[in-house]
């Protein structure tokens, strides 16, 4: 986990957050890869993910949006808060130059940084390993029904279910070995999130029913009941598709989208 395609990261963890030392050189030609790279390392929700600069070559401000765009992906959920670190005054100049101090704050040390990390939202979390058998669906959805009812929110049952029923059938049906599957539930910030984790890594993708099918794609029920959904890459391999639901007070947000590489 420590090297990606073409990126050294060296991360290490403090005070509960990651943090990430890149090095090599940031171009158009990797924007992708070092972008996907840091969107992995996110989804393990640390407290914060705070990424050292100092030895990283960036080269074209073009090249600095990739913390925004990461920034975007990872804002909805896992919602890990991402921080910079540049010793360097002309490195965090450019940052501003790029617009993306607006976006995802710098700071001149690590200390600095972790003080901005050391308060984060409160957030509850459970998981459990799913054997990819035909009796996945059911103890998916007993544990995300146990979950609801021990964090007392019950108006997210119903929909919870058919979500976290969709994504591991999807998942069921597209794995590659007999690799366990994960199932994720978390509260925070008045969402409730529904994550399905497993070792394939092609994107979950929107289909078209054929004539062979009689019924859309489960990830057609997911978005039209959830506030937000998406799919990303995770360590060392595989794929996360996970899906938010709003409490009452969020539920009449207008717009549903979906986030995905």
């Amino acid at each position: 986990m420590a090297v990606g395609q073409q990126f050294g990261w060296d991360p290490v963890e403090v005070d509960g957050c990651t943090v990430l030392r890149p090095h090599g050189e940031l171009c158009a030609l990797n924007y992708r890869s070092f972008t996907d790279d840091l969107i992995k390392f996110a989804m393990d929700v640390p407290q914060a993910l705070i990424v050292v600069l100092d030895d990283l070559l960036i080269t074209g401000d073009t090249s600095l949006s990739a913390f925004a765009k990461v920034w975007m992906r990872i804002g909805e959920w896992p919602g890990v808060p991402l921080l910079l670190v540049a010793a360097s005054a002309e490195l965090r100049g450019r940052l501003v130059t790029a617009v993306v101090h607006r976006f995802v704050p710098a700071y001149a040390t690590m200390a600095e940084a972790l003080v901005a990390a050391a308060d984060p939202p409160l957030r509850f979390r459970s998981s459990l390993a799913v054997a990819p058998t035909e009796g996945c669906g059911q103890r998916a959805r007993q544990f995300v029904e146990r979950t609801c009812d021990l964090w007392a929110v019950p108006e997210f049952r119903i929909d919870a279910l058919v979500i976290v029923t969709e994504l591991v059938e999807n998942a069921f049906q597209h794995c590659r070995s007999s690799e366990d599957m994960v199932v994720r539930v978390e509260l925070r910030d008045e969402l409730l999130t529904v994550a399905v984790s497993d070792s394939d890594p092609r994107e979950a993708v929107l289909r078209e029913p054929t004539s062979e099918l009689t019924r859309f794609f489960g990830l057609h029920a997911v978005a039209q009941l959830a506030l937000a959904w998406g799919c990303a890459p995770r360590w060392p391999n595989g794929k996360v598709v996970w899906a938010t639901l709003p409490t009452a007070r969020r539920a009449m947000w207008p717009g549903r989208r979906a986030q995905s590489n």
